[in-house]
């Protein structure tokens, strides 16, 4: 019996080799034909207050794949599945959208969001979970600051530091003062903090801050507090629908003496909101008509062939960030893992719609172009074009530490 078992054995081992070898001989075309997906996870905002913002992000970052992949949507053999959450502005919702995305969808990068404390409360998974995260378009400086920001945190969108140094640059007068109203949340903060530090060393006088919710419907409230302050200047943050610019215009605001300051929004928010104030200086992220290079021509032409209208502010950061992804899975030959897209990435530069976009390494901010624009009435169109007076190349200081 012994001899028998030893030579079933010998049998079954090689009709295993034999299928093995058979299996190896027919299985490269179905390797090649059946590679595996690289999944990326996006949250932003498809409802709630950012959803434009976050529908722009959608449509970039699709456009972006798009050109990063001349069309096949695939990088080193491995076909890209997108998956879309909703977080709904909420920082508890991105949270669990994210960890959803990670352990249910297993994607394995995450990029987002509309929302800063969204992007926030995602921040540590990317941690957790050794995920590349792509941010954009929040703009939060604390998003890559010591407290919060970690080896696997990219963000493609510009910062309120950058804000505030190009509105800073708007205001000539020297000590001059000025007043500030933003949203009670992390973007409004960070902003305010980062307006002041520069306002200081450039002279000006910050002589009051105000937050409102940014569910606000009636700023009468907000507003009487900055005129009974006395300031040259008002420097306005929002993002989103709404805002106080309808309340500005009724309650006459430049006509006791206070000029607006501010970052020029998405077209649906200055068709809504900047009618009639033609003449504003300010200073913005992004305008279709702005950046003349052929990858914004690019963007252009097809944002407006497959969602029939021009790219908006936000688009650029959708499309910037797939452009980096692609770029980061080229040089890692489609490998997603984290710490290995982490060490390609540093200093990476692409040519955005903006023109050269550098992930500094230090802190991987985007270092990219804005523009100091005019509100304009321009022929044929039903809204106040921002015209550029100047392209800008600010700098923020680097807060994490590194």
């Amino acid at each position: 019996m012994g001899g028998f078992r030893a030579g079933r054995l010998v049998v079954l081992v090689g009709l295993l080799l034999a299928v093995a070898v058979a299996a190896s001989g027919c299985g490269g075309a179905a390797k090649s034909s059946a590679t595996e997906p690289i999944k990326i996870g996006l949250v932003t905002s498809v409802t709630g207050a950012l959803a434009g913002y976050g529908a722009q992000e959608i449509q970039g970052f699709k456009l972006g794949l798009e050109y990063a992949t001349n069309g096949t949507n695939q990088v080193a053999g491995h076909p890209i599945e997108l998956v879309i959450a909703d977080d709904t502005g909420s920082p508890d919702v991105a949270k669990q959208k994210a960890l959803e995305l990670l352990t249910q969808d297993h994607v394995q990068i995450l990029q987002g969001t509309a929302n800063s404390s969204c992007a926030l409360a995602i921040e540590p998974l990317a941690l957790q979970y050794k995920t590349i995260f792509v941010i954009g378009p929040a703009v939060a400086d604390s998003l890559t600051n010591a407290q919060n920001w970690n080896k696997y945190i990219f963000k493609v969108s510009r910062n309120s530091s950058m804000d505030a140094q190009a509105a800073v640059g708007s205001i000539t007068e020297a000590g001059a003062t000025v007043a500030q109203l933003a949203p009670d949340y992390a973007f409004g903060h960070d902003s305010v903090t980062a307006f002041k530090n520069y306002a200081t060393s450039a002279g000006l006088k910050d002589v009051l801050d105000v937050f409102a919710p940014l569910n606000t419907t009636d700023f009468t409230p907000y507003l009487q507090r900055i005129i009974q302050a006395k300031p040259q200047y008002l420097y306005v943050t929002w993002a989103g629908s709404g805002g106080p610019w309808k309340d500005i215009m009724n309650i006459k605001l430049m006509d006791k003496g206070i000029k607006i300051v501010t970052g020029v929004p998405d077209i649906a928010s200055i068709k809504a909101l900047f009618t009639g104030m033609a003449g504003m200086r300010g200073f913005t992220d992004y305008y279709y008509t702005l950046p003349k290079n052929p990858v914004n021509d690019w963007l252009v032409q097809h944002n407006q062939s497959e969602y029939n209208a021009p790219p908006d502010l936000f688009t650029p950061d959708g499309f910037a960030a797939a452009q980096v992804i692609v770029k980061a899975l080229q040089l890692t030959n489609g490998n997603p893992d984290g710490d290995a897209m982490s060490a390609v990435m540093e200093g990476m530069t692409v040519d955005s719609p903006k023109g050269p976009l550098t992930l500094r390494a230090s802190d991987h901010q985007a270092l990219q172009t804005m523009y100091a624009v005019e509100l304009q009435n321009v022929q044929g169109q039903d809204y106040p074009v921002p015209v550029l007076i100047k392209e800008l190349r600010p700098e923020p200081p680097v807060t994490n530490g590194r």
